[in-house]
């Protein structure tokens, strides 16, 4: 069924189990805070290499229950997702029928080889449908039968290596949460990257991310937009 109603933020990802293991903590922080939160998998995953769509669907539905999302998967086909007309429309229409404040996509450029896992060839391309999807958003001449809607707010995750994040956000408070949101996809966790596995992979990053913000665990963001910065800033969010 699919969800209904505005929602405060909207998080996009290739596939089911990628917002998960990028985001996790940072979603189930933004649902504590009281803020409706809607997770959508352009994909349903059937190129992967581990599960049938039917498990990766069911492990969606389950880390949606742990992180207090609610869940949506779309029709884009698994490893053939490109930023086309039609790409944009979907990713328009479900903009302006849920009217959020929010996005969140896998940041849209991506340089590093077919062994970094966040090269993903549908990675860069849901970043780029999505971005371009929120500008065909506010147009009056597209999909008339919705009013237009802009998003304040557009916000990368998976953000390459040689890209300076703008903000880390600290998910230490939250990270086992997090980490059993991960796990919900059972299928997924038999992937390694040589001799590292995925589940420590994940975990390492977000150790290398709290780090460089004094946190134990921290989920790295970029905007392409310059943001709002008032004198108190400057001295930290406890000012």
């Amino acid at each position: 069924m699919e969800s209904e109603g505005t929602f405060d933020v909207i998080v996009f990802g290739p596939h089911p189990d990628d917002v998960e293991m990028g985001i996790a903590g940072t979603v189930i922080l933004l649902a504590e805070a009281g803020k409706r939160v809607l997770n959508v998998s352009l994909t349903r995953g059937e190129a992967g290499t581990f599960g049938t769509p039917e498990m990766r669907s069911a492990e969606f539905a389950e880390a949606n229950r742990v992180m207090g999302s609610e869940g949506l998967m779309l029709d884009f086909p698994d490893t053939g997702v490109v930023n086309d007309p039609a790409g944009r429309l979907k990713i328009a229409r479900i903009v302006r029928k849920h009217r959020p404040t929010v996005v969140f996509a896998p940041y849209h450029t991506n340089r590093f080889g077919h062994l970094d896992g966040t090269a993903n060839v549908d990675h860069p391309a849901t970043g780029s449908v999505v971005r371009d999807g929120l500008k065909m958003a506010r147009f009056r001449s597209q999909l008339p039968e919705l009013p237009p809607h802009e998003v304040p707010f557009l916000y990368y995750y998976m953000v390459p290596k040689d890209v300076l994040p703008t903000m880390i956000v600290d998910v230490s408070p939250v990270i086992d949460r997090a980490r059993a949101a991960i796990r919900a996809y059972a299928t997924q966790m038999a992937i390694h990257k040589r001799e590292n596995a995925v589940f420590e992979l994940l975990d390492t990053i977000r150790r290398y991310h709290g780090i460089r913000i004094g946190k134990a665990f921290g989920e790295a963001f970029y905007s392409d937009e310059s943001l709002a910065f008032g004198v108190r800033e400057f001295f930290g969010p406890r000012s």
